[in-house]
């Protein structure tokens, strides 16, 4: 038994009937989604329509897949942009069980679409009474237009469907209206012009504030330029200075040096005057020259030998300290 699901988007109606006898089903098989079929063979009341396939499950309840050119199921990897997947994360894959677009034995429902209509109306389908249009009508401004015929001109508010609901306890009906998207009203163009009064304002003040930077920017760095000059000018000037006072220190320096010739003549008198040490025997090996010492360290030597005796000791008196 295979159950068939027929539509007829004209009217909105659909209709479910069960065919037992494979006999009258088998035109569907090895047929494909979006294939068209004769119904004459399902019943006389069929007689010239033609159905199209638009899908179907299994008796599993898997549904079949358009693009999967198989009789079966099969285990496909899935994304979520081909359908039967809705990943809970952006770029989720999973693998799952679908059906195959071939019509097959297994098959337990099928659903099609009258696409061409017979010589007799089929009740609860194509008959008058099925009719039954949609109580909401156009929402959209431009569509409302396609509808009617409208021009831009005319006013969309009037040809929108109403629905009247009646009042509770005595009180007035009421009448409701969708509201019209992408309607365009006095209060429409007026927030529309002040917005781009508002963006104009915003770029003419980033405008100048911009300006008004670079200006100070401009500012700061000759500022900066003319400090950086003060202070090499300054340290020119310090250092012209210091180069003069230098050339000056050589007098200062001849002075000092003369007064240390002096005490050396002194000291060199002096030791004329003492006695002579006898040399020790010994042959010691010679000691290197002495370099000679500044000024300083001459004048603390003299002091030292000031302090000394004047006779130096002979050698016997070393060997007994020795």
């Amino acid at each position: 038994m295979v159950k068939i699901n027929i539509a007829y988007p004209p009217y909105g109606s659909n209709q479910l009937i069960e065919v037992d006898d494979e006999k009258k089903w088998r035109v569907f098989l090895d047929k494909r989604i979006c294939d068209e079929v004769p119904a004459d063979t399902l019943g006389d009341e069929f007689k010239g329509y033609v159905f199209k396939i638009t899908g179907g499950y299994d008796k599993q309840g898997f549904a079949m897949m358009q693009g999967v050119a198989l009789n079966h199921r099969t285990r496909l990897l899935l994304d979520g942009r081909t359908g039967q997947y809705s990943p809970k994360r952006h770029g989720c894959r999973k693998r799952k069980s679908v059906r195959g677009c071939i019509v097959g034995s297994d098959m337990s429902c099928i659903n099609v679409t009258i696409t061409r209509r017979g010589e007799t109306d089929l009740p609860k389908l194509t008959d008058k009474a099925s009719d039954r249009p949609s109580v909401r009508g156009p929402k959209r401004a431009g569509n409302i237009r396609k509808a009617w015929g409208l021009t831009k001109k005319d006013d969309v508010r009037q040809y929108v469907v109403k629905k009247v609901k009646p009042g509770k306890d005595g009180k007035k009906d009421r009448i409701k209206s969708p509201k019209i998207q992408r309607l365009i009203t006095p209060v429409v163009k007026k927030r529309r012009k002040n917005l781009l009064r508002a963006n104009r304002q915003q770029k003419e003040k980033s405008r100048k504030e911009a300006a008004d930077y670079a200006k100070l920017l401009k500012q700061l760095r000759a500022e900066k330029r003319t400090s950086l000059l003060s202070k090499r000018r300054e340290l020119r000037s310090q250092k012209a200075s210091a180069t003069a006072t230098t050339e000056k220190k050589p007098e200062t320096v001849q002075k000092k040096g003369t007064k240390t010739e002096e005490k050396k003549v002194v000291k060199a008198t002096e030791k004329k005057d003492q006695p002579k040490a006898t040399k020790p025997t010994t042959d010691a090996p010679k000691t290197k020259s002495v370099p000679k010492t500044t000024a300083k360290t001459s004048e603390k030597k003299g002091a030292a030998k000031k302090e000394q005796p004047k006779t130096k000791p002979t050698t016997a008196a070393k060997s007994a300290k020795k």
